[in-house]
């Protein structure tokens, strides 16, 4: 065997392992873009949380009203 033959045997195998570890970060590559796309389905963004928590002190507000005006109806008859 020369020289010639053995160093592109070598490069041979170093293009195998390469080319195996090049498919390996595409393979990693393509399941961290699902699981992005899947984060982008299954997580609720800032905005629309904001938006949701705005809405619903919102109807607190108008149920705590409601609650303080039926205290003050029962207080009333109470009284009576």
């Amino acid at each position: 065997m020369t020289l010639d033959l053995g160093f592109q045997i070598l490069l041979g195998i170093v293009s195998a392992v390469f080319g195996l570890w090049v498919k390996e970060l595409q393979k990693d590559i393509t399941n961290l873009e699902k699981s992005v796309e899947t984060i982008k389905t299954d997580y609720q963004r800032r905005e629309d949380a904001k938006t949701n928590f705005d809405l619903m002190m919102a109807t607190l507000r108008d149920v705590r009203v409601a609650i303080d005006r039926i205290d003050g109806k029962l207080d009333r008859k109470a009284d009576k």
